[in-house]
C-alpha cells in the first residue's frame, strides 16, 4: 500500500466515524448497508441543452468503473471510453472540444458502506425530495425574489445559469439512490408583464435486488409564453 493509498483509507475510516455525527453524514444513520459490484460497470451520462431556436446539444459519456474494498466501504476507479456529441453545425468547433474533453475528474470515488461518496462538498441532499426542496430553495434565491422582478431575458439566464449549475453537481447518493419522483414548478412575474415558470424534476430507479443505481434524472424546465427550455442529464448504469 503506497502513502496515497494509506491517506485515502484513512479519510474514508475518518468520515466512517463521523457519520453518527454531522448533519449530512447522519444521513448514513439511516441506510442500509450495500454489497458493491465485483465484476466491472459501465456509466453513463446523458447531458441535454436547450438553446434559444429550438435546436439541443446533447453530450453522451461513457466509464468503465470498478470498485475496489475500501475499509467498510469502496473506493470506485474509473475511465472515460465514449463521449459522443451532437450540436447545430454553427457550434461545430465546440462540439470538436468537448468531444476531445476527457471528463473523469470525479474518479476515483469513495464510498461509505451503505454507498454514500465520502467527503463530497456539494450539498445535494439525499433521496429526491430533499434534492428537489434544495434545487428550488437555489432558483427562488436568484429568480424568485419580491419586489426585484427581472426581465424575461434576464430570468432565461438567471434559470439557465442555476440550471447548469445543478445538473453539474454530482449527488451523494448517485450510485445508490433513494427510489422516487418528484416535480415542483413556480411561477415568476416578470418585470415587462410576462409570467414565466421554472419546473425541477427529479427521479431515480435502482435495481431491486442490489440496490444498484439504473437511472438518475435531473430536469430543470424554463417557460415563458409558449416558450420552453430544458436542460436535463441522465445517469445510467448499463
Amino acid at each position: 500500500m503506497n502513502n496515497n493509498d494509506r491517506r485515502s483509507l484513512l479519510r474514508a475510516m475518518v468520515a466512517l466515524a463521523l457519520v453518527p455525527l454531522t448533519g449530512t453524514r447522519a444521513i448514513a444513520a439511516t441506510r442500509a448497508a450495500v454489497s458493491f459490484p465485483q465484476d466491472p460497470i459501465r456509466l453513463r451520462r446523458t447531458l441535454v441543452r436547450s438553446l434559444k431556436d429550438g435546436a439541443t446539444i446533447d453530450v453522451i459519456r461513457e466509464w468503465s468503473c470498478q470498485f475496489e474494498k475500501l475499509g467498510a466501504g469502496a473506493r470506485m476507479h474509473g475511465r472515460q471510453v465514449a463521449v459522443e456529441v451532437a450540436a447545430p453545425p454553427a457550434l461545430k468547433a465546440m462540439a470538436a472540444i468537448e468531444e476531445a474533453r476527457n471528463a473523469s475528474g470525479f474518479l476515483p470515488l469513495e464510498l461509505d458502506r451503505t454507498g454514500l461518496i465520502v467527503e463530497w462538498s456539494h450539498e445535494t441532499g439525499s433521496g429526491v425530495d430533499e434534492a428537489v426542496r434544495r434545487a428550488i430553495d437555489m432558483f427562488d434565491k436568484s429568480v424568485g425574489k419580491a419586489g426585484d422582478k427581472q426581465t424575461t431575458s434576464e430570468f432565461v439566464v438567471s434559470v439557465g445559469r442555476m440550471a447548469a449549475e445543478l445538473v453539474s453537481q454530482i449527488p451523494r447518493d448517485l450510485l445508490f439512490p433513494t427510489p422516487g419522483r418528484k416535480v415542483e414548478a413556480r411561477p415568476v412575474e416578470l418585470a415587462d408583464g410576462m409570467t414565466g415558470s421554472y419546473e425541477v424534476m427529479i427521479g431515480a430507479e435502482v435495481h431491486d435486488e442490489t440496490g444498484l443505481l439504473r437511472s438518475f434524472e435531473r430536469s430543470v424546465t424554463t417557460r415563458v409564453g409558449d416558450s420552453a427550455r430544458l436542460s436535463s442529464e441522465v445517469w445510467e448504469i448499463l
